[in-house]
């Protein structure tokens, strides 16, 4: 799909209750600043009509999957294979990373993050995939929309540009059968959208990790295997440094430790799911 150029982005419409601060206009073009586009990031992230993806809400909805479907399905098998494969890497990369070798980490993060897609599409099927690509596409085209007409910075129209080159490439991969890579694609241009605002970006990861330990907390009650325990106090230690990152203003570390910390807590709740 061919989407409008994002290099002049029409008419900006208020956000009603949104306070944000006001553009500068240059020779009758007005100019955006990055405050003006992290706001509408922001609207566009929690608006209810576009249902931006996230990879929290898809393994919500995996994990529900898995535990109303039939236990011995090749499919819910399969899921549960790639759940726990991904949670074994996500403690091994942590491993990695107390002993110094952040490379190699990174490499069993990137593992790690695969075989979550691959739960997903195991657990939900294409359908979800296509839904979540829709998605996408409906979150960039509503940012086009707030950008039409208006100049934004060099840095802006890059990060719509890689946008608009994720969904076409989410669709192109879902049109070849590569559900997995397509929802990879998906959930990247979901991101980039977000990532106009990274302060509203890293609180949200820094809630989403939050509650994902109250429930891995809830699952294993007072009997938590020894591995269920070193993954939970892995979690908090992670959520306590993404909280003191946060209030320092450095967000995109805040937004990586929350992340690392929803991974291992993610997989100790899905562990006593299946």
């Amino acid at each position: 799909m061919t989407y409008r150029s994002p290099i002049m982005p029409m008419v900006l419409v208020a956000l009603g209750a949104c306070q944000q601060p006001t553009a500068p206009v240059v020779n009758d073009v007005e100019l955006l600043s990055d405050a003006v586009i992290a706001s509408f990031a922001e609207v566009i992230s929690e608006s209810s009509d576009v249902k931006l993806p996230s990879l929290g809400g898809l393994l919500r909805a995996s994990r529900e999957a898995n535990r109303a479907s039939d236990r011995d399905s090749d499919q819910t098998k399969r899921s549960i294979r790639h759940f726990r494969a991904a949670h074994r890497l996500a403690s091994a990369a942590e491993d990695s990373t107390e002993a110094g070798n952040e490379e190699a980490a990174k490499k069993l993060r990137r593992r790690s993050y695969g075989h979550r897609l691959s739960g997903i599409v195991a657990a939900l099927g294409t359908e979800a995939v296509v839904g979540a690509v829709l998605g996408s596409e409906a979150g960039l085209t509503r940012l086009q929309d707030r950008f039409n007409g208006r100049e934004i910075s060099e840095r802006a129209t890059k990060k719509l540009a890689r946008i608009v080159e994720l969904v076409d490439k989410a669709q192109a991969l879902l049109a070849s059968d590569k559900p997995v890579q397509a929802l990879n694609h998906g959930l990247s241009a979901a991101n980039g959208i977000r990532h106009f605002s990274p302060r509203y970006l890293a609180r949200k990861k820094i809630g989403r990790a939050r509650n994902i330990i109250l429930q891995a907390i809830a699952a294993v009650g007072d009997a938590p295997t020894k591995e269920e325990a070193k993954s939970i106090r892995r979690a908090r230690k992670l959520l306590g440094t993404a909280q003191e990152e946060f209030k320092a203003r450095r967000y995109n570390p805040a937004r990586s430790a929350a992340q690392r910390s929803a991974r291992l807590s993610w997989g100790v709740v899905n562990g006593r799911a299946g």
